[in-house]
């Protein structure tokens, strides 16, 4: 019996594994033919600014269908970025424009400008101008105005002297002059406009304010000081030994000094011994002392006049320079030399003062045609 049985468990176990094959075959099918399904559901999760993860299903077909979303998404998401930065820039503290220095307050300015004003006399209204307009003003008498004064510059303690010199080592750096040119120019030109429209000068005994001609005078002769004034500072920074001769300048100048007081001391031995009825071996000491104290001061004097017409003529070999007279170029040829004692680099800071000046003397012109 068990011999007609086995054919028929063959055959049922045969049965068995095709029905699963068929199965496993239409399983298989399903798999493949559900892939375009995820395409059609799947959608980009929009951003919303919060962090988020997205898991997908990792696809064979349409590689650049999923490209242009991935791209899509980045693009959406530097914007998002971009929005962010927009709203953290916009609660970002907003620094204010600076309108003034702390040191070289504004009221320097306007007190300059009144004093510049204030020295122009037009033609007629001045016995100093009464060939032409004048403007009285020179860098000597500017000089002992701030440097006494003071005004509109900001410094502490009681020494008057150290305060000058704080300020002078604060504003004599290249970069901050022309900061403080950048910051005060127009301001400056503002208030010398100002001061010109409502001075007034007699004629005549007549008082009135000054004509357009008037004012373009005062424009011209304000530019052309400029320009010396500029033409000295150059013949400074550009002369190498310059500072050399200044100095040498100014030691005659104290030679003299101590010579006149040498001659001033036997002079006075010599008339004393006279009035004193004294010997006439200490009368002849004296009156020998004092004729070569005499001497010795006349030959200071000779040296000093020397020294000193080397260096104007020095200073009148550049550009501008002559039309300023010799006292005031080497008043500003002493003012450097003191103050390049304390700059450690005096060629640069004259030169950008140089630049400055020249540009406020262009600026000063073009005021005359408008």
């Amino acid at each position: 019996m068990s011999n007609k049985k086995a054919p028929k468990n063959n055959t049922n176990l045969k049965r068995a594994l095709w029905v699963a094959l068929v199965l496993f075959a239409i399983a298989l099918t399903g798999l493949w033919t559900f892939e375009p399904e995820i395409i059609d559901i799947e959608k980009p999760v929009e951003p919303t600014g919060d962090v988020t993860t997205q898991v997908r299903i990792p696809l064979r077909k349409n590689v650049e269908q999923q490209s242009v979303i991935n791209s899509s998404e980045t693009a959406t998401a530097t914007a998002t970025e971009g929005e962010q930065e927009q709203e953290t820039d916009s609660t970002t503290p907003v620094i204010k424009k600076v309108t003034e220095d702390t040191v070289v307050q504004p009221t320097f300015i306007t007190d300059l400008s009144h004093l510049i004003v204030t020295s122009y006399h037009p033609k007629g209204s001045h016995p100093a101008a009464s060939k032409e307009s004048k403007l009285l003003l020179d860098a000597k008498r500017i000089n002992i105005h701030y440097g006494i004064e003071m005004t509109g510059l900001s410094w502490s303690g009681d020494d008057l002297a150290i305060g000058r010199q704080s300020v002078m080592r604060y504003a004599l750096r290249p970069s901050m002059i022309n900061a403080l040119y950048a910051l005060y120019k127009q301001r400056f030109v503002d208030a010398i406009n100002t001061e010109l429209n409502t001075i007034a000068r007699s004629f005549n005994g007549i008082e009135r304010t000054l004509t357009p001609e008037e004012q373009n005078a005062f424009y011209a002769l304000t530019a052309k000081q400029l320009r010396a004034t500029a033409g000295v500072l150059k013949s400074c920074a550009k002369v190498n030994s310059a500072m050399a001769d200044i100095a040498v300048w100014l030691q005659a100048e104290r030679d003299v000094l101590a010579a006149n007081q040498r001659f001033q001391v036997a002079l006075h031995d010599y008339q004393v011994s006279k009035e004193m009825h004294a010997t006439q071996s200490v009368t002849d000491a004296a009156e020998a002392k004092m004729k070569a104290e005499g001497e010795a001061y006349e030959k200071a004097i000779r040296d000093r006049e020397a020294y000193k017409a080397a260096l104007a003529n020095m200073i009148r070999k550049y550009k501008w320079t002559k039309n300023q007279d010799d006292e005031t170029n080497l008043y500003i040829a002493s003012w450097v030399f003191r103050r390049s004692k304390d700059l450690s680099n005096p060629k640069e800071v004259m030169m950008t003062i140089q630049d400055r000046l020249l540009d406020l003397a262009n600026t000063m012109d073009s005021q005359v045609s408008l």
